[in-house]
């Protein structure tokens, strides 16, 4: 009998994260979904358990009962409730991010977890999550930290590599127009969604591109964790096809939430886009996309100005998984993990709190993600 961990959610993230999990021998995995017939599919390809469950019952909680730690691979607006469940069967919690606003509302329940003597890790996926590593790995070889910029940049080789959805369809569309927080000389600041665009160099295959600010969870508590750190700014750089794809549905209107007179009767057009999104069937050819995480700290060390610069390559998996699904899935993955054997103090962390910053890292390139850092001068 290995040690019980459960995926909440068998999309295309939760699935990505199975896979990573069943990389482990000693992991007794448990896929849950409210579709049963995901959930078994998912499990059937990794040789785990799948299970439906109501959502409207206590379900959720019998069964996240028989596990230690649960990998929520969710829409966001359902952590809150799942930390609940969580609390109730008295197993351990890790997410893929709250989008700034969710995550704030969950670090309040900090309290209620200690007293229960279980940890919960809030968005620990590529960016929210390892960025926030990297900056904490950045922070710690710097005497002061000053400022902390981070993006996330992408592009797909394939021949055919055109539009698609790479993660939540609702979470890309509430990043396009939900106004995005910056904290800049000390404040937190508000600023329009797509805003703050500059030209990103990153390493090739990604190149120069362009990469704009948009609603993230990094400023949500990197300012509170970093002592002394003044500006955190987060941007998002995304393959070209994706981003003009999305910025034109956002254009015309149909990630709007008002209801729309019909002949069916009044529809938010956002459901309606919702619901075609996650139809769209997952590419058939092998995945060739390159993504990168680009994390600068700057700040002092021996009394010198200079810039800690870290970044974090994924390609895609042997297992077929595309390099965006892998690079969101693996922390998670390796986060329930670890918190299902103990080794992730308790109460609700973000990433940078919960983990040995080089430790984690190390665990990441272990399973496939390429790091290089380098400390440089500034000025």
């Amino acid at each position: 009998m290995g040690t019980p961990i459960a995926v909440l959610g068998a999309g295309a993230m939760g699935s990505a994260a199975a896979v990573l999990l069943a990389r482990h021998r000693d992991v007794d995995l448990l896929v849950l979904d409210v579709e049963a017939e995901r959930a078994e599919r998912v499990a059937a390809r990794v040789g785990a358990e799948g299970r439906g469950f109501d959502p409207g019952s206590g379900e959720l909680v019998e069964l996240l009962g028989r596990v230690r730690a649960v990998a929520a691979c969710i829409p966001y607006r359902a952590n809150l409730p799942t930390m609940e469940a969580a609390l109730q069967a008295g197993c351990h919690y890790a997410d893929l991010g709250g989008l700034f606003h969710t995550t704030r509302k969950q670090l309040e329940l900090d309290g209620r977890f200690r007293e229960a003597g279980l940890s919960a890790v809030l968005g620990i996926g590529s960016a929210p999550g390892l960025t926030n590593v990297l900056a904490r790995l950045g922070a710690d070889r710097l005497d002061r930290v000053v400022s902390i910029e981070m993006a996330d940049g992408a592009v797909d080789l394939a021949a055919d590599g055109g539009f698609g959805v790479p993660y939540s369809a609702e979470t890309i569309l509430d990043e396009f127009t939900m106004p995005a927080m910056v904290f800049e000389d000390g404040e937190l600041r508000e600023v329009p969604a797509g805003s703050g665009v500059v030209d990103w160099d990153f390493p090739e295959p990604v190149g120069t591109q362009p990469a704009m600010y948009t609603l993230h969870s990094e400023p949500a508590t990197l300012p509170w964790t970093i002592p002394g750190v003044r500006d955190v700014r987060w941007r998002l750089a995304l393959p070209r096809a994706v981003h003009e794809g999305f910025a034109f549905l956002v254009g015309i209107g149909l990630a709007s939430t008002e209801p729309v007179p019909t002949s069916l009767g009044p529809i938010a057009p956002r459901e309606v886009l919702v619901a075609v999104l996650n139809r769209l069937p997952a590419p058939e050819v092998e995945p060739r996309d390159v993504e990168f995480l680009d994390v600068r700290v700057r700040g002092e060390q021996g009394g010198r100005e200079v810039e800690h610069r870290a970044l974090a390559r994924f390609d895609p998996s042997p297992e077929g998984l595309s390099a965006g699904a892998f690079g969101t899935a693996l922390p998670i993955a390796i986060a329930a993990r670890w918190q299902a054997e103990g080794r992730v103090p308790v109460g609700v962390h973000p990433p940078e709190t919960a983990f040995d910053a080089a430790g984690f890292v190390a665990a990441c390139e272990a399973e496939g993600v390429r790091f290089e850092t380098a400390l440089r001068p500034v000025g």
